[in-house]
């Protein structure tokens, strides 16, 4: 599916997207700033869209490598608390994950709007819908902490032009 097309769907500014963040605190991320691997940082409840009843990735402890040829993979781990782990050894542990998934990056240059595109080799028509927001600087909303460098993944809902999930990412060292 393209871009455009995908985008022509999307309202330029999407209600919960601009309540969430601070003037001049995001954009767009590149390609090569989602590279890499990322911790979840869990966002509170009340900053999350009212979209679904329950957490739909309700494990505290997530770790995502987003690699450069197009595989994504992830680990959950529970109960808590969360391993402190490094990027060397997500990518050991991960090593051992199948390649199921994978995610491509889609700029339009028309929009100025950047997606992740997640798809499933085991789950036919499968899709997801991501845009990425790079953090330039730290700030606050409610009790979230979003430090700079911090990757916000809004999941959208082509249906209904909503943002429904805000996936906060730190990068691993």
């Amino acid at each position: 599916m393209s871009i455009r097309f995908i985008l022509a769907l999307i309202p330029l500014g999407l209600w919960w997207h601009q309540s969430f963040a601070q003037a001049g605190s995001e954009r767009n991320a590149k390609e090569q700033e989602i590279i890499g691997n990322w911790y979840l940082v869990s966002l509170p409840p009340a900053v999350q869209p009212k979209t679904f009843n329950t957490d739909p990735w309700p494990s505290a402890c997530q770790w995502y490598a987003y690699a450069s040829n197009g595989v994504l993979k992830n680990i959950n781990k529970t109960p808590e608390p969360c391993d402190n782990m490094t990027s060397a050894q997500i990518d050991s542990t991960m090593a051992h994950v199948p390649a199921v998934i994978s995610w491509k990056y889609d700029l339009s240059p028309v929009f100025n709007k950047a997606l992740i595109i997640v798809t499933r080799s085991d789950v036919k028509d499968y899709a997801e819908y991501w845009e990425p927001h790079f953090v330039t600087n730290a700030y606050s909303i409610g009790d979230a902490q979003i430090q700079q460098g911090d990757l916000l993944l809004y999941l959208v809902n082509l249906q209904s032009k909503q943002i429904t999930w805000i996936r906060h990412l730190r990068k691993l060292q």
